[in-house]
């Protein structure tokens, strides 16, 4: 089985002016493959979710579904974490360590609902979907009427 060895910033502005369209960062990534997904020349999808955390960090719950993965926070004190965007990277296990630098556009900038912090805490949870794993998605919404 894969692993992520190490999760980095890089090239994270030191000051965000509200109301700008787009910034860049970079995320790094380090990750390490088992003898077993070298022989198998597993092929995985690294998902990177980047967030902007308030306090205690919300449990991430990843839905995992190929090129359609999305992660779900469960929030433990009543407030939620800033979704700020995420990005997918084939990866292909064809030696024991990979390194991934991947830039990122996102909006930095944007403010919403009562947000009143005046800095950003990045993190950036990775996560590797296999070609051959589980795979799940969500109906749509229905609804229905309570008759009384």
């Amino acid at each position: 089985m894969a692993k992520v060895v190490q999760v980095k910033l890089k090239s994270v502005p030191d000051t965000i002016h509200v109301g700008d369209n787009l910034n860049d960062i970079t995320v790094i990534v380090e990750l390490e493959f088992h003898p077993i997904d070298l022989k198998l020349e597993m092929e995985y999808l690294l998902h990177l979710f980047v967030y902007d955390i308030h306090g205690k960090m919300d449990v991430p719950v990843v839905i995992s579904n190929w090129d359609e993965s999305m992660i779900m926070s469960v929030s433990e004190d009543g407030r939620s974490d800033y979704f700020l965007g995420k990005k997918a990277v084939e990866v292909k296990a064809d030696t024991e360590q990979r390194y991934f630098e991947v830039p990122m556009a996102l909006k930095l900038g944007n403010l919403s609902g009562h947000y009143s912090s005046v800095t950003r805490k990045f993190e950036v949870i990775a996560t590797l979907i296999p070609a051959v794993s589980k795979a799940s998605k969500w109906s749509a919404p229905f609804v229905s009427n309570l008759l009384f």
